[in-house]
């Protein structure tokens, strides 16, 4: 499922492109082709101006479509733009003149094409279905014409088989489009994130050797002065910055995983600059937290950042995602300012106690 989402916006724009291109399609058709054969054959219709009402009403209900493949609605909208499609088709096959259907009527290539329009984004046999309905059309009025001899019929195969073969390549052309989209929307997704993956590693790699040289600029001066005998390691000074050296290096260690925790990345600068202050800072994760957005993740990460920002000497952050996958944040911290005993708010709660010089708090998200 993520990797669909991830993949949809890419799908969509995909998409419309294909969509866009049969509009224009069927416009060019309209105001070209079916354009031109109302003016070169408009005196030889049985009402010249009933054609230009008719050519009109197809315009309208080709701009009509348009708008629903941009703009979705309810399958009856679809019919009754399908049925005045048809209906269309019907009058201009009566308005043509005995022995003339079949040479002058730009109309079943309009309707089939206005049809793809409507049905683009439905069933194949729902296509065929009116392609069906156009020829029968067609052929009830060759027939009721005495018109369907054998050069009619030539003539009606020639114009099902033009019309027909046009339309059904189009909406089987929107199907094919639609699958390969698909796969080019998620390999664009796949590259988008791992383009972001790399970015992030990046990041922390970089951010990573910057703590290494903090903590080697923490404990440089230390480890000289105690050869040298110019720093008393009995100095509550020295002590507090040896351990914090100390409790920076032990989390350099520890750290293997190029992207971490979403919380542990939201955390991460509160505890980097308490380290720089001298605070000796333990990091602890307990279990795999699940994937957060930054919004959940910041929640959660506020209420300690805040305690880490006023810790003196010592502090300790423990992350827990238990069976549930609830996710917590609890630090004990000595000097940090008060904060309310509980306190619900958004999706997380905050719990904290407090012992003397110590404060304990807990930031609990119950999880999805």
């Amino acid at each position: 499922m993520a990797e669909v989402s991830a993949a949809a916006p890419f799908a969509i724009r995909f998409h419309r492109a294909y969509d866009v291109a049969t509009v224009i399609t069927v416009v060019l058709w309209q105001v070209g082709a079916a354009g031109s054969a109302l003016v070169v054959y408009h005196g030889q219709y049985r009402s010249p101006g009933g054609a230009v009402v008719i050519w009109a009403v197809q315009l309208l209900v080709i701009a009509a479509g348009a708008g629903l493949l941009f703009r979705p609605a309810k399958g009856t909208t679809v019919a009754v733009l399908l049925v005045i499609d048809l209906a269309t088709d019907l009058a201009m096959a009566v308005n043509c003149p005995a022995g003339e259907l079949l040479r002058i009527n730009w109309a079943p290539a309009t309707t089939g094409l206005i049809g793809v329009l409507l049905l683009l984004h439905r069933r194949v046999r729902e296509v065929v279905l009116l392609q069906a309905v156009i020829a029968a059309i067609t052929l009830a009025v060759l027939v009721a014409t005495d018109d369907l001899d054998r050069y009619g019929a030539a003539g009606f195969v020639t114009l099902l088989y033009a019309s027909g073969s046009i339309q059904l390549a189009m909406i089987t052309g929107a199907g094919v489009f639609r699958a390969s989209g698909g796969m080019a929307a998620a390999a664009a997704a796949e590259r988008w994130e791992t383009a972001r993956r790399e970015a992030v590693i990046a990041e922390v790699s970089a951010a990573r050797q910057l703590r290494y040289q903090e903590a080697r600029e923490m404990i440089t001066p230390v480890l000289r002065g105690l050869a040298d005998g110019t720093v008393d390691p009995a100095e509550p000074a020295v002590r507090q910055r040896s351990r914090a050296a100390e409790a920076m290096l032990r989390q350099l260690l520890a750290e293997q995983e190029d992207i971490p925790d979403p919380v542990i990345r939201v955390l991460r600068p509160g505890v980097d600059e308490a380290m720089r202050r001298g605070v000796a800072v333990d990091l602890v994760m307990v279990g795999a937290a699940p994937a957060l957005d930054e919004r959940t993740a910041a929640a959660l990460a506020e209420y300690p950042l805040a305690v880490l920002a006023r810790t003196r000497e010592h502090a300790r952050v423990t992350v827990v995602v238990d069976g549930a996958g609830a996710v917590s944040v609890s630090v004990l911290a000595d000097g940090a300012a008060w904060v309310p005993r509980c306190l619900m708010t958004g999706e997380v709660s905050v719990t904290s106690d407090r012992d003397g010089e110590l404060l304990w708090l807990e930031v609990r998200w119950k999880g999805p």
